[in-house]
């Protein structure tokens, strides 16, 4: 726009102005000085002999008069919108033709509408490498058979595991347990808390007169290795299980977790 293009605008909006201010004094103020104004001043009644009963009147005369007048190209969404962002025809809505300023005010978006560097809640990229490792172990000895006493000769892969054997090596795949241990010895292993924890449960059954055996949870995903058979599966070797039921799991009286899982 020129800097006589911006003076004209300037001059137009100051008579509008002094119209809504004082509608009467404003137009016979500016029938003596219309030769600032120009054709707008003319179209608002401010150099004729008629004064329009309102500035409403008058401004709607001057749009009706001459639709390519400049108090018209001053008011049209294309030529506020060119002002606002820069542009010359008001169109464009492409930050690239922004103005440095307003773009810089602008975050860069990515295809769900979310700020760069922002993530998902929920999704598996949040999930802890500990928690990953642990469920890639487990899954790597699914069909593993039961075979009692299997996984306690160390953390090299084995024919067969234990119920206990399984979960250590579960355990051990995220950074817990120095050796494989037995559900008696699981609860005082270093790393192990009481309760459930937010990635990772552990049902143990260990009391004296019980019959021993352990299950493990990741992420929601029940493993087990021998055990009793239910709706939900198990009985077997390595698997994974559906949810067990209430009462399954109100027979394992110590829940632990790993900490900080």
């Amino acid at each position: 726009m020129s800097i006589d293009a911006v003076e004209s605008r300037i001059s137009q909006i100051m008579v509008m102005q002094q119209q809504l201010a004082d509608p009467a004094g404003a137009l016979g103020s500016s029938s003596a000085t219309s030769s600032g104004v120009g054709t707008a001043g003319a179209a608002l009644g401010t150099t004729t002999g008629t004064s329009p009963t309102s500035f409403s009147d008058a401004l709607s005369s001057a749009l009706a008069t001459d639709p390519n007048s400049a108090v018209n190209s001053a008011l049209s969404p294309a030529s506020l919108m060119a002002s606002a962002i820069g542009g010359t025809d008001g169109t464009t809505t492409d930050s690239s033709s922004l103005t440095p300023a307003l773009s810089t005010l602008l975050p860069a978006t990515s295809s769900l509408g979310l700020s760069t560097g922002s993530t998902v809640a929920g999704t598996a990229g949040a999930m802890p490498a500990q928690v990953q490792a642990m469920t890639n172990m487990a899954n790597s000895l699914v069909g593993k058979p039961y075979v009692y006493g299997g996984g306690h000769g160390g953390w090299s892969p084995q024919s067969g595991y234990d119920c206990s054997g399984f979960v250590s090596a579960v355990l051990h795949a995220g950074g817990y347990l120095s050796q494989p241990v037995d559900t008696t010895a699981l609860p005082q292993q270093a790393g192990m808390e009481a309760g459930p924890g937010q990635y990772v449960t552990v049902y143990d059954r260990a009391l004296p007169g019980q019959s021993g055996h352990v299950i493990i949870e990741i992420n929601g995903q029940f493993y087990e290795s021998g055990g009793s058979h239910g709706a939900w599966g198990g009985g077997g070797g390595v698997e994974k299980i559906g949810t067990p039921s209430a009462s399954y799991l109100a027979s394992f009286p110590t829940v632990l977790h790993p900490a900080g899982l």
